[in-house]
């Protein structure tokens, strides 16, 4: 280390390298140093050797060696390591003084380094008084007061002298016994210079000798300081008594005095800049908001700032002087400052009316001090020496600020009062942050009277139709807006002969009520089209239970014609057909199709299939011996089970006619109920399974297999009961480790069998985070069950990875893992059946990712839609009028807050509306697309008005009484625009059947 002398001490009569922590081993190790660094001719203060030695075992315990080393190396920093002869210079004369010279008077002293120059006597006062003569401050100290600093002269310390004590005792005496200014900076210039002098003019007199002992004779020291400036009390700023003279450069003292404290704040401008100086009692205040928030409370010290700006008719940077403010205090207080003032100095100011000239800005006497003649007259000759130039640096020690209680008291009850509002008002987390981030981006909170407007005005925008127990748009509607998006993820939609449009129906529980919401997006927007963002409402519906006669009674017959009329759409020069796919779950299709469900003797949505043969694949097809007829009719055939497909009618495939010949008929064997809720609109090509819903009751199907497998133990009673508590144990810890507490396992206390039951909910990511490779399957299971049963949550998660392989469709792949799986399924002993949806994994699923992309039907993104319902639906403002139309209201505000720029907002609001918008041009450079909307009057114009927003200057106080209910919400819908396009353009309107869509492209 270049920067510290080492020192070797022997240490080897110590047992370990525990043993070194030991304070009197410490005290030993820190003694023998300085014996050591005397021998060399050297010395340090005790403290900071003391220091050293617990680095250099603490540097010793990181090694983790376990052995006791013979020699431990301290090392001491050379900016504490001094020469025995620096400060007592030795004499080669017989003087008397050098005879009488005692050595415990001056190396005693020398030696002595556990006093610090920052520590401060009890007693000081008595060391220092004060006069004024002629506004000449006179300032006389005895030598034990100032003892600190003339050894810190002495020494080869490069650092700034540290005159805190000198500096708080003068400007307490200054500030509140005279009532005047003084420049900071100026004063500990020039008493750090007058001390400088006088060790310079005792070093002179010494002649060799000890300059401790010549300035220990002297005894008393007088400083002059003659820059005070007296000022007169004027008009109080609130509890402040200000004083101040009647210029505007006139510095500006502040002083309070309330509950036994004095809060002193001084504003000196200087030059271009102004120093401001404030008392500790403003730095207790901002550390115990610090202490209990984590954030410096300057308000106080900040308004007392902008007030003296005001006054001195100054212009600052408040911000920035805050930021400094800040940085200055929480410096002071990580640092070791004793200081009872600070003060920093902000940038430069500027007079708000007049300039200053260059003549103003020069002081009439451009240095206050006393000159180098005055000195000498004053404290005799002195000669300048050659030395180590020193840069003033501040050297403060550390305080633990007392904290103010009032203040404390006063913030923990305005955190208990946002608390209880966040409570009442069931503010998230998510919006209370929102709300912080929206006003520290300096964004003004505007009036709630502001926000109803403009909410009534976005929500004109939207042509809702609504009822007491429904609310939707009109398809058309919603299919423009869903292509609008659409396009901002692919801009080449018009190359598309056919576009899909998904209908997504799902039905939630809000609250008491059963809601059907319907959503679509454009399938060939992509995967971003499926976000639970860009989903476009279609419509929500009240309904008393899911199924399909409920349904067909709840959706409006007007509704379902509209979508039934959807043909066409033309995007640019071409008419693109649209095709509407289902999609959802199994059981929404149940709905869909009019199907008898899961219950029925054919269960599966896509084939006809008995639940006998739900099992039979590729691989496992078979002859098997039926009995037809009844009575002499009675005959056995032998008829061919083998697998089943989705679209070939050959093998069973469902399709309308199959279902309207089997409703004529009355038993029904094929699973269809009644007629489907959309007529003839959907096919049953026209749906593909939903790999999200397939994912979660696969997995809870296994789950349920296992533990009822782990529930047989063969035992009873409490022998029985023991073990499935210790399966239990291994579960629950196995969850701990995966999903943590919101799953868990306990005994069914309901069955009298004592089985193992699964509690909480277990979603898709959770799912993947539980069936991992370290599932105790061997704890819980037999051994071959366990192995199989791992064989089957392998196969199947293989499934699940290649279902996400959209980029390269790898062809028989899927085919074969799915096989695979029924057969490991079957074959593991869990059950000797398979369910709906482990019959489609392995008869349908690699059907659908032959024909169409498996991803584009995934419902997660209409699962994370219905959350949000539900907070929407609590969130209303006015939920016993109508919460459909409000909710569906909210769905298209944000929908539209997805395209940041107004222009892109109004686009869509028009193409959706009147079908104007040019996807083909929408490329142009903006003067050219300029140009042409000029020609034009009915496209959308993209030019902005130069308009100024006037922003309202209303008090934020006053917001209360601009609250108004949102009663009116349901009005808007009324004052809307008008679903009627013939009324919005001079041409006759096309018929629904025939390019419903047409668009207007521009000549």
């Amino acid at each position: 280390m270049k920067s510290a002398l080492k020192i070797d001490v022997d240490v080897s009569m110590n047992a370990s390298v525990e043993s070194l922590k030991d304070s009197s081993v410490i005290n030993e190790i820190s003694k023998k140093v300085i014996d050591i660094l005397k021998e060399k001719g050297h010395k340090a203060r005790l403290s900071a050797v003391e220091k050293a030695s617990k680095n250099a075992v603490s540097l010793l315990l990181t090694k983790k060696n376990g052995k006791a080393p013979t020699f431990l190396s301290v090392y001491i920093p050379a900016n504490v390591v001094e020469s025995l002869c620096d400060t007592v210079v030795p004499t080669v004369s017989s003087d008397d003084d050098s005879s009488t010279r005692s050595v415990s008077e001056d190396d005693g002293i020398e030696s002595d380094s556990c006093a610090s120059q920052n520590s401060s006597s009890n007693s000081h006062d008595r060391h220092i008084s004060f006069s004024v003569c002629n506004e000449v401050m006179k300032v006389d100290m005895t030598f034990e007061y100032l003892f600190d600093y003339f050894k810190y002269s002495l020494s080869k310390n490069n650092r700034a002298m540290n005159l805190d004590r000198i500096l708080s005792d003068i400007c307490a005496y200054i500030f509140l016994q005279l009532k005047c200014s003084v420049y900071i900076r100026k004063l500990k210039k020039e008493i750090s210079l007058q001390i400088s002098r006088i060790v310079q003019s005792a070093r002179v007199r010494a002649a060799g000798k000890s300059v401790i002992h010549i300035l220990r004779k002297i005894g008393n020291f007088t400083f002059f300081l003659k820059f005070i400036n007296p000022l007169t009390e004027v008009q109080s700023i609130g509890e402040f008594i200000q004083y101040r003279n009647k210029d505007n450069s006139s510095p500006i003292l502040l002083i309070r005095k309330t509950n036994d404290e004095t809060d002193v704040f001084q504003f000196y401008p200087w030059l271009n800049m102004v120093e401001i100086t404030f008392n500790d009692m403003f730095v207790k205040k901002t550390l115990s908001s610090f202490d209990v928030l984590g954030v410096l409370n300057i308000d106080e010290l900040s308004y007392l700032i902008s007030e003296c700006a005001f006054i001195s008719n100054l212009r600052l940077d408040i911000l920035a002087v805050e930021e400094a403010l800040k940085t200055n205090i929480l410096f002071d207080c990580t640092s070791s400052s004793s200081s009872s003032y600070f003060s920093i100095l902000v940038g430069k100011a500027e007079q708000i009316d007049e300039p200053r000239d260059d003549c103003d800005q020069i002081p009439t006497n451009d240095s206050p001090s006393f000159s180098e003649e005055e000195i000498d007259a004053i404290i005799g000759r002195t000669y300048t020496t050659r030395g180590v130039k020193r840069s003033y640096e501040e050297d403060p020690i550390l305080i633990e600020p007392k904290r103010n209680k009032y203040r404390q008291n006063k913030m923990i009850k305005d955190k208990r009062d946002l608390l209880h509002l966040k409570d009442t008002y069931y503010l998230t987390d998510a919006a209370l942050k929102a709300i912080f981030e929206y006003v520290q981006s300096k964004k003004k909170l505007v009036s709630l009277k502001e926000i109803e407007r403009l909410r009534k005005k976005t929500n004109s925008k939207f042509p809702i139709l609504h009822t007491k127990t429904s609310a939707y748009v009109r398809f058309e509607y919603a299919v423009r807006t869903a292509i609008f998006v659409a396009c901002k993820y692919e801009h080449k939609l018009d190359q598309f002969d056919t576009l899909n449009i998904r209908f997504n129906m799902d039905g939630t529980l809000i609250g008491n009520k059963h809601i059907v919401a319907i959503s679509i997006n454009c399938i060939e927007g992509g995967s971003q089209c499926q976000a639970a963002k860009n989903l476009i409402p279609l419509g929500l519906f009240e309904v008393q239970k899911e199924n399909t006669e409920l349904l067909r009674q709840s959706l409006p017959s007007e509704f379902i014609n509209d979508i039934k009329s959807v043909k066409y759409i033309s995007i640019g020069e071409k008419n693109i057909s649209i095709r509407i796919r289902l999609g959802g779950d199994l059981m929404n299709a149940v709905y869909v199709f009019g199907l008898a469900g899961f219950s029925s003797n054919h269960p599966c949505i896509f084939c006809t299939q008995h639940k006998d043969d739900l099992h039979v694949t590729d691989d496992t097809a078979y002859d098997k011996t039926v009995t037809e007829g009844k009575g002499k009719n009675k005959q056995t055939i032998t008829i061919h089970v083998g697998p089943t497909s989705c679209h070939d009618l050959t093998k069973k495939a469902r399709s309308l006619t199959e279902q309207t010949l089997c409703l004529t008929k009355n038993t029904n064997e094929l699973g269809y109920k009644c007629e489907p809720l959309f007529g003839d609109l959907f096919d049953y090509q026209d749906y593909c399974a939903d790999t999200l819903h397939m994912k979660l009751r696969v997995f809870d199907v296994i789950l349920k297999d296992m533990l009822a497998y782990a529930s047989r133990t063969g035992k009873y009673g409490g022998e029985h009961l023991a073990i499935i508590e210790r399966k239990i144990k291994i579960l629950n810890q196995h969850c701990e480790r995966t999903v943590g507490k919101r799953f868990f396992f306990q005994v069914d206390t309901d069955d009298k069998n004592k089985t193992i039951s699964s509690h909480g909910k277990l979603s898709g990511h959770l799912q993947d985070l539980f069936f991992v490779d370290s599932f105790p399957y061997d704890d819980i299971l037999n051994g071959e069950i366990a192995k199989s049963a791992r064989i089957v949550v392998n196969k199947f998660k293989e499934i699940l990875v290649e279902v996400k392989h959209t980029s390269i469709r790898r062809k028989g792949v899927l085919k074969r893992l799915s096989l695979e799986f029924v057969k490991e399924f079957r074959q593991s002993g869990l059950r000797t059946t398979v369910t709906p949806y482990i019959h489609i994994i392995g008869n349908h699923l690699f059907e659908f990712d032959e024909f169409s992309n498996l991803g584009d039907y995934n419902m997660q993104g209409v699962e994370k839609n219905n959350d949000l319902l539900s907070r929407l639906y609590f969130s209303s403002t006015n939920p016993a009028r109508n919460p459909l139309l409000t909710m569906l209201q909210k769905l298209y505000r944000m929908l539209e807050m997805n395209f940041q720029d107004e222009k892109q907002r109004e686009a869509m609001a028009r193409f959706a509306c009147t079908g104007v918008y040019d996807f083909v041009e929408e490329d142009l450079s903006e003067s050219e697309s300029e140009s042409q909307s000029k020609d034009n009057s009915c496209y959308l114009n993209e030019e902005d008005d130069d308009q100024s927003e006037s922003e309202s200057e209303e008090n934020f106080d006053t917001l209360k009484g601009d609250i108004s209910v949102e009663v009116d919400d349901e009005v808007d819908s009324e004052e809307s625009l008008v679903w009627a396009p013939e009324k919005r353009f001079p041409v006759k309107p096309v018929a629904r059947s025939q390019d419903r869509f047409k668009s207007f492209r521009r000549s």
